[in-house]
């Protein structure tokens, strides 16, 4: 007895269902017809043990995966919104039209007449299957037939263009529209229009996209900015509006990790030197030569020392310094060379400016500047011109350093620019 179509009776419609004990070689055979896909199959589930008389055995069959499961113990399941929910022998979830819960009783033995009804259902079907396919060739052949129709009735189409072509001419001015659709993704050459439009090409055409992407003189993420007329990208303020450091500068003022500067960038700094007396400058020795600017609004009464210590560590008697410079009150020209722990940028901390050029090369490390001083301890601003050599040839320069003050002196202003 199916159980399932005996709970919800409706289910005969959608197919039919029959299992019978085979008692020759003590197996279930299943037989299953869909009636809505007229799907049928036949499958069997041989038994460990011998069916006793006047007993019962319970099926469980998942039509998706063809899995048996046999018990003596009635199932324990319930139907909920097209689900078959079952609790036991088994915990599983099956669609409604997706599983057969049968019972056989010992006397549904197969017989002759069962095997013979199973057989002749099959034969049916197949019986069923070939006339349908028969119908599709059919179908298959008024097809072609169609087909062969419509190209003749394309050639005489086409004909009668051609003839309409030969004869046909346009006399009167007028204002052609023609609309082409682009597809970006299949870019296609110019285009022109016809015959009655006189070939003339279309152009002055707008195209909204380039590869998916915006154009636009105004710069911004993911925007294409264009070339100017003589094939340059034009930075100015009159062509592209936008400043013209927003493509080269970066402010690493409040930087926590080293930045990796490229060619001809920029980094700069606004040092409040009350707030602290270090900048480390957060740069990654990529390059071999960066440049360096250092501006000291204020003037103070007395020198405050200004000094770069490469790797952000201060290298005991690692660096030779040579220095010369006039005397200020115009006197001869002052030099003098000793060996400190960094580079040394002492008289310019108290007022005026320095260029400053280091080379970063492991087996060659060093450093040029140039400052003027302005401190008032001086009336004359003084030029002053210093070298320092990195002794050490196998130490690797990878951090451009920290920035140290002797004392605050209010706001520094500092450029790094990489010049190669």
């Amino acid at each position: 007895m199916d159980l399932l179509q005996k709970d919800v009776p409706m289910l005969a419609k959608i197919y039919e269902a029959k299992c019978f004990y085979d008692s020759q070689n003590n197996r279930i055979i299943l037989y299953y017809k869909n009636h809505v896909t007229a799907r049928t199959l036949v499958d069997f589930y041989n038994l460990s043990t011998t069916l006793s008389p006047n007993s019962f055995l319970y099926v469980i069959y998942d039509l998706q995966t063809g899995i048996f499961n046999v018990s003596t113990d009635p199932p324990t399941y319930t139907v909920n919104n097209s689900k078959v929910y079952v609790t036991s022998p088994i915990n599983a979830e099956y669609d409604i039209d997706k599983v057969i819960i049968y019972r056989i009783s010992w006397y549904e033995t197969d017989t002759d007449i069962d095997l013979n009804y199973i057989l002749t259902r099959l034969d049916a079907f197949d019986n069923s299957v070939r006339e349908q396919q028969a119908n599709i060739n059919y179908i298959l052949t008024q097809l072609d037939t169609l087909d062969n129709s419509v190209r003749e009735q394309q050639a005489n189409t086409n004909y009668i263009l051609t003839q309409l072509d030969t004869f046909v001419r346009k006399q009167q001015a007028d204002t052609i529209t023609a609309t082409h659709t682009f597809d970006p993704t299949h870019p296609g050459p110019a285009f022109q229009l016809g015959p009655n439009a006189q070939n003339q090409l279309i152009q002055y055409l707008n195209a909204d996209k380039v590869d998916g992407f915006d154009v636009s003189q105004t710069p911004a993420p993911n925007v294409i900015v264009p070339l100017n007329a003589s094939g340059i990208l034009d930075l100015s303020s009159t062509y592209i509006r936008s400043n013209v450091y927003t493509f080269r500068r970066i402010d690493l003022t409040n930087a926590t990790s080293d930045y990796d500067l490229q060619l001809g960038e920029e980094a700069y700094y606004v040092w409040d030197t009350t707030r602290s007396t270090l900048l480390p400058l957060r740069i990654r020795v990529s390059g071999i030569l960066y440049e360096m600017i250092v501006v000291v609004p204020n003037r103070v009464l007395y020198p405050i020392h200004l000094a770069l210590f490469p790797n952000n560590t201060s290298y005991s008697s690692a660096f030779q310094r040579t220095t010369i410079y006039p005397q200020y009150d115009g006197g001869y020209a002052y030099n003098w060379k000793d060996t400190p722990n960094g580079i040394l940028y002492e008289q310019v901390g108290g007022g005026g400016m320095l260029i400053s050029w280091l080379q970063t090369t492991t087996n060659n490390k060093g450093e040029m500047h140039h400052m003027t001083i302005q401190h008032d301890t001086i009336s004359l601003s003084l030029h002053m011109q210093v070298a320092h050599k990195w002794l050490d040839t196998t130490t690797v320069w990878f951090s451009l350093g920290t920035l140290a003050i002797g004392a605050s002196n209010g706001t520094l202003y500092v450029l790094v620019r990489r010049l190669a």
